[in-house]
């Protein structure tokens, strides 16, 4: 019987530090969301085969990046396949169709690339019957997790997540605390769409070669500025949170997300990626609303709110000021991480 895999989007909030001066790299914090989705379907078939189904225009994109991703899963977890499959030493004769239902929007900040191969691996472990693999191994075998680790775990596992940050001899960043986040504190998703700037980054997040490279540009973070990120995180955030004090977690949310996007500014031309995305997240903070930011290399701005009337009316602000510019959508956490289900392929009923 077909099965399906369905996986949450990470918004990742900042980075503890960039560079070598530091004991470890990149870290951070983020949080798993409900929508938008990645989801997989696999079932039996002759031999390989990947379909899109995802209502957009990367299609293309999608299915040569997920054939990537099953090549590096195989070359991984191939010599545990079953008897019935032993004999595929191609990946192309692995007798699965893989069908991506829904997929998260790529290179807006929310772990697109992550949990497209995350969840085709899980796909792909429970199809074949194969034994469960630990987070870290499953991005070791998709090539997952080279700078944050939190769109790995939070696959697993959902909710809010720290991740310590990565040594000079670790693969994978080990996660230092995970909790539960407040799924009655609802979430908006606010999309730019491209202008006339000429960023990059306006129309997408950097991703691939040109992420590696901007990584390499960037000044080391000092030993007392991560110090510092990290006291703002174990002694403001993490408190605020667990107790769900929002106006505190919102006001040190928006500092930890500054301080971690001035790293950035030679690179981005300043804290946020674009002056549209600033200009929305200054209104939105002004609104009522501190606990707003820019997702990773962003463009997507994230805006968290005590209760669903004060953030409809942030973004309703924003919806007046840029009209048809932006595109908002409404979410919660996730505090489960990515679901498996048996489907059943229905033939449509005919009538007599």
């Amino acid at each position: 019987m077909p099965l399906s895999v369905s996986s949450p989007s990470r918004l990742h909030f900042g980075l503890f530090s960039v560079g070598k001066e530091v004991d470890r790299e990149f870290g951070g914090i983020g949080l798993m969301v409900q929508a938008p989705r990645t989801k997989i379907k696999a079932e039996s078939s002759d031999r390989l085969s990947i379909i899109d189904n995802s209502a957009d225009a990367l299609g293309a994109d999608r299915q040569a990046a997920g054939h990537r991703c099953v090549e590096k899963w195989f070359k991984h977890f191939g010599n545990l396949m079953p008897s019935t499959v032993a004999s595929s030493t191609c990946v192309d004769d692995l007798p699965v169709k893989l069908t991506i239902i829904d997929a998260c929007p790529r290179h807006n900040g929310l772990g697109s690339g992550t949990q497209l191969a995350l969840t085709i691996a899980l796909a792909l472990q429970r199809h074949f019957a194969l034994p469960s693999a630990k987070p870290d191994e499953m991005a070791i075998a998709t090539g997952r997790a080279g700078r944050s680790a939190i769109g790995t775990y939070g696959c697993f596992e959902g909710g809010f997540l720290v991740d310590r940050g990565k040594t000079a001899t670790e693969i994978v960043a080990p996660i230092d605390l995970r909790v539960d986040f407040p799924e009655h504190w609802p979430i908006a998703l606010v999309y730019p769409k491209p202008s006339c700037e000429s960023t990059t980054i306006t129309a997408a997040g950097l991703h691939g070669v040109e992420e590696i490279e901007a990584f390499k540009k960037i000044n080391s973070t000092t030993k007392p500025q991560l110090e510092e990120m990290r006291s703002i995180v174990k002694n403001q955030i993490v408190p605020a949170l667990i107790s769900e004090d929002y106006p505190t977690f919102g006001s040190t949310l928006q500092n930890f997300g500054r301080r971690s996007g001035d790293y950035f500014k030679s690179i981005q031309g300043g804290t946020f990626a674009n002056s549209t995305i600033e200009e929305i997240i200054n209104l939105i903070d002004r609104t009522g609303v501190p606990a707003v930011g820019q997702t990773s290399w962003g463009p997507c701005v994230f805006a968290i709110a005590p209760n669903m009337e004060q953030l409809k009316r942030s973004t309703d602000a924003v919806s007046k000021k840029f009209g048809p510019s932006v595109k908002i959508k409404y979410t919660r956490a996730d505090n489960r991480g990515a679901t498996i289900s048996k489907t059943e392929n229905r033939k449509p009923k005919t009538e007599n």
